[in-house]
């Protein structure tokens, strides 16, 4: 290819070159664009290793696959026509990762219709911590406004994390008439694990576990048999898998940290990275444990729901995947979800996965803050 080239006052050429300068800014960018695709790509697939086998840090690696992937998005629109070489490299990443880009943010357009004459039943998955309404200020507290959703939600299978206690106090604010309408409407009650309540209005049967309590000493599960109209068995679990255990120091730390105030950062990994590693192997070991229970109890039908403490694409989600399960957000959602509302941890933890003769319908996430989670609601459809 010849170089270009530019008049001189008496009327010769010679070559223009291209300053160093510049060529040493885009060989510097691409070498950037080159680092960003392959934290890209080792932050959407940390999910892949086992925290048993390789370390609870990789599920720290897997949290920061959002950001990674808006810095990616920035830095590709900004060289598009630009720094066209680079764009390509990010382009490349994308494409390479598309599996879970598509999990994070499903692009679902429309909606689902159930069969004509298809039984249909629905449930909702709710952490209510405990029924302690964590809003301040001014919101009214004559009566328990988690109850109140779960009410008007009218499911017909409610699982709750944290549910106790599930009786009128002064703490929780549930009134006489809410805890009179919840049992009127849910004939069947049944409180297991450390704190899951579930409530069906279908026929439900508690199967009774023998589990570790060192593997599910924070956290708990629960697990039924439910009649599903037409006498289809379901199997369902309603898991409250192993949380961060941050205290009120960590959460200060990491809002200081997320508020660019702090110089330094060496109270980092003893207090907040090593806790988060930890809880990815405790998960780790309950999502085989909760994996083994379903080979032998498990059956062809079955949903588990509740409160995973850990975003999609992680460990345990994709155990569960690779058993037959399926995430119902990432197949009929539309945009990224955030199921957390509290202290900046802005992720999707909050799952209901199934397998079997089941179709989901839809899935909505209310927007009520009285918890640190937001509930969620699925339509499925029996097949």
């Amino acid at each position: 290819m010849k170089a270009k080239k530019k008049k001189t006052d008496g009327g010769a050429t010679q070559p223009r070159d291209r300053s160093g300068w510049s060529r040493f800014g885009r060989g510097l960018l691409m070498a950037l664009d080159l680092l960003l695709a392959i934290l890209l790509f080792v932050t959407a697939y940390a999910g892949v290793l086992s925290p048993l086998k390789y370390g609870g840090k990789w599920g720290i690696v897997g949290l920061a696959f959002a950001p990674m992937l808006y810095v990616v998005l920035f830095m590709l629109v900004l060289q598009l026509f630009w720094h066209r070489r680079g764009a390509v490299v990010l382009g490349i990443s994308l494409i390479a990762c598309a599996g879970p880009i598509l999990t994070y943010c499903p692009l679902h357009f429309g909606s689902r219709h159930a069969a004509e004459g298809a039984a249909t039943f629905r449930l909702t998955e709710y952490n209510v911590a405990n029924l302690f309404d964590q809003r301040s200020g001014d919101y009214d507290s004559s009566y328990c406004a988690m109850m109140s959703y779960v009410l008007a939600q009218d499911a017909d299978i409610v699982c709750l994390s944290e549910g106790m206690p599930f009786t009128p106090t002064a703490k929780n604010h549930m009134t006489a008439l809410q805890y009179d309408s919840i049992h009127q409407r849910y004939p069947n009650i049944i409180v297991s694990g450390h704190g899951q309540v579930t409530l069906s209005k279908f026929p439900i049967e508690p199967i009774h576990l023998n589990m570790d309590p060192e593997i599910f000493s924070n956290g708990g599960m629960g697990a039924y048999r439910v009649t599903l109209p037409g006498g289809k068995l379901l199997t369902l679990f309603n898991v409250h898998m192993q949380s961060f255990r941050f205290t009120a120091d960590d959460v200060d730390l990491y809002l200081s940290l997320t508020d660019m105030q702090r110089e330094d950062f060496g109270d980092i990994r003893n207090q907040l990275l090593a806790k988060l590693a930890y809880a990815n192997v405790c998960r780790a070991r309950q999502a085989q444990a909760i994996l083994q229970i379903i080979r032998h109890y498990g059956g062809p039908d079955v949903i588990i729901c509740g409160d995973f403490n850990d975003i999609p694409d992680c460990y345990a989600i994709r155990a569960f995947e690779d058993a037959g399960f399926r995430d119902v957000y990432p197949e009929i959602g539309l945009g990224p979800m955030i199921t957390f509302n509290a202290n900046r941890f802005y992720f999707c933890i909050d799952h209901v996965m199934y397998r079997g003769a089941l179709r989901p319908l839809s899935i909505t996430k209310g927007t009520l803050k009285a918890s640190d989670h937001y509930p969620l609601t699925v339509d499925f459809e029996v097949l």
